[in-house]
């Protein structure tokens, strides 16, 4: 099977992501960047940008827009951490240039509060299974995300509904 490389808001300026550990970040360009594997990925690409060109106090007071850094450092993640089938995460901005990236469905909630580079908590919560809530802080490591994205691709798409 043939992958065709697309031009996206990215350039490899070294190794972006090895399996589920974030190796380095690239730098915002307008080159073409590494593979994407999801048929969502020029979306998640569209709304780093978005996210980015917020104006300063977007949130009606002082909210600085997404920083580069963090949106480099959430797309080496999310093309790291995101096996083949994963559903596209809701991605959100938070109010000190931080963003929260989120997958809901009936079933399981999955936020990831991206702070800083290297600098990510984790949350998990299976409705059947309250037990199984998990928070974790993550730097480089995000194969436990993969494991949960991998459970939650796993179930029937007629089930999945996207964030609020």
């Amino acid at each position: 099977m043939n992958r065709t490389r697309s031009i996206t808001a990215f350039t490899e300026q070294s190794r972006i992501a090895t399996g589920a550990n974030v190796v380095s970040l690239a730098a915002f360009s307008s080159k073409i960047a590494c593979e994407p594997r999801h048929a969502w990925w020029p979306c998640v690409v569209e709304r780093l940008n978005e996210l980015r060109k917020l104006p300063v106090g977007w949130d009606g007071y002082h909210a600085p827009p997404v920083s580069v850094a963090n949106a480099n450092f959430a797309a080496s993640m999310l093309n790291s951490a995101c096996p083949q089938g994963a559903p596209e995460p809701q991605i959100v901005p938070g109010s000190s240039g931080d963003l929260q990236i989120e997958w809901h469905t009936e079933t399981t909630d999955i936020e990831l509060h991206v702070r800083a580079p290297n600098d990510v908590d984790a949350w998990r919560a299976v409705t059947s299974a309250p037990e199984r809530e998990e928070q974790l802080h993550l730097t480089m490591d995000f194969s436990v995300v993969a494991g949960w994205l991998a459970e939650l691709s796993e179930t029937p798409v007629a089930t999945r509904s996207s964030a609020a």
